[in-house]
């Protein structure tokens, strides 16, 4: 008897020894999304479709069972107070649609199905919701006809194939970890940066539309879940750890050192702004401190990106996190929150500089020459250049780097284009032109995840 346990507990040992091939149950193949569209839509209340072969009309819970044909290839969805009717080129009402979305348009052809939305053409089918007085427009669309059209709106289609099968991959695993980001309003997904740029039909590409077939079904996993795969253009050397840009500590979405990067038309930039037009995006942004004074960087991340600037004005002065100033300037032109902070139009013989300490009401002025900084025991004279805190001989405190008061520009010198967190599409371009395969790709950039296909 002892005998025989001693021989299930070896064969139990050797089962548990043997290699474990990795799996997830969760079915996400063939996974429709509710895609916002808000590029094509003209007016609120009024949205034009067109379909070389007419359109039909089904329940979303059954897409067997046509609830109408309708010949005609452009009609129009008019908001009513009963729901929103679909009417035809002689103002017809067709068909009156419920306001809860629950029916879907696709176009009058059982395979690959195309609807035109204003201008711009869609896969799949149309469902249109009533909220705030406003037609939401739709895209019920399959996960990988959904890939079609966001991997070549958010990487060039010019791009080397695993380059885009890494986008493909990443767009198709955030798109599933965030199914839920709009669910409180009636969809999945917008169509926007604020979630993944997505054009459609118009916008698809052979070698983008390769890239997403290659990898069909294929999503990056941690510890068993599709990850938040989020990517950016250009890291510029260090790509930043998730908990350093929005706060949540994700142990896939770490900096790593990015030298692929470095190639990249976006790793270094700079632009001058007016200080009449930073005043004024400042105000519109909720922050009036008067008229700008300076401004100073008084945290930054260990890899060298900017977490928070103070500004300092007539009225006072505000501590605003680095990725808000960078969407407050512009972020189309502030590529990155790895920035420095240079004035500009500087006049040399003018030696004036902002002070303030915390006593003051208000901001005043002094001759740079009248100032020293204070660094332990030492006493150093000040210069435009400095960073340090300085003090005037009459003990009031200024803090961060001079500016003359008649500054009419700053100058900001940055690096890279984007938040910086997970893939840097350039470094995977070049990782990808170096041998590199999209799974050898995905792994740099996204720590200890596994690469599978979901079957």
């Amino acid at each position: 008897m002892k005998k025989n346990i001693s021989k299930f507990l070896i064969l139990m040992l050797l089962l548990a020894l043997l290699p474990v091939k990795k799996s997830y149950a969760k079915n996400i193949n063939n996974q429709y999304l509710n895609i916002r569209l808000t590029k094509p839509i003209k007016q609120k209340n009024v949205v034009n479709f067109g379909s070389n072969n007419g359109f039909l009309l089904f329940s979303i819970n059954n897409k067997d069972d046509v609830l109408l044909n309708i010949d005609d290839t452009n009609i129009k969805a008019v908001l009513s107070e009963n729901g929103i009717n679909l009417v035809n080129s002689r103002e017809d009402i067709l068909f009156t649609l419920p306001k809860d979305g629950s029916v879907l348009i696709s176009s009058n052809t059982f395979n690959n199905s195309i609807i035109t939305v204003e201008k711009d053409r869609y896969r799949d089918y149309i469902r249109l919701l009533s909220k705030n007085n406003e037609i939401y427009v739709i895209n019920h669309v399959e996960l990988e006809n959904y890939l079609y059209g966001v991997v070549p709106a958010e990487m060039p289609s010019t791009f080397h194939m695993e380059a885009l099968k890494a986008q493909a991959v990443a767009s198709r695993s955030f798109a599933i970890s965030n199914i839920n980001k709009h669910s409180s309003e009636g969809f999945n997904l917008c169509d926007t940066t604020h979630c993944q740029v997505y054009s459609g039909v118009e916008y698809e590409r052979p070698s983008t539309n390769l890239a997403v077939d290659e990898t069909r079904d294929v999503f990056a996993y941690y510890n068993g879940k599709v990850i938040e795969a989020i990517f950016h253009s250009t890291s510029s050397g260090f790509t930043e750890d998730s908990v350093n840009v929005w706060g949540g500590d994700f142990p896939y979405l770490k900096s790593v050192e990015d030298s692929f990067s470095l190639e990249s038309p976006y790793s270094k930039w700079s632009f001058s702004i007016n200080l009449n037009e930073l005043n004024n995006n400042l105000i519109s942004s909720g922050i009036d401190i008067g008229n700008l004074q300076g401004m100073e960087i008084i945290e930054a991340t260990s890899t060298g990106k900017v977490n928070k600037v103070k500004v300092i004005g007539t009225k006072g002065e505000k501590i605003i996190n680095g990725t808000q100033f960078r969407n407050i300037v512009g972020a189309s032109k502030f590529k990155s929150s790895w920035f420095d902070i240079k004035s500009g139009n500087m006049s040399t013989s003018d030696n004036q500089v902002y002070i303030m300490d915390g006593a003051m009401l208000k901001p005043q002025t002094m001759d740079i020459n009248k100032a020293y900084i204070i660094d332990g025991k030492n006493q150093n004279k000040v210069t435009r250049g400095s960073v340090s805190r300085a003090m005037g001989k009459d003990k009031v405190e200024s803090l961060g780097q001079f500016y003359p008061i008649n500054s009419s520009e700053i100058l900001i010198e940055g690096k890279g284009f984007g938040h910086g967190v997970g893939m840097s599409q350039f470094g995977a371009k070049k990782m990808a032109e170096l041998g590199y395969d999209f799974e050898e790709i995905l792994k740099y950039y996204y720590t200890g995840i596994d690469v599978l296909t979901n079957n």
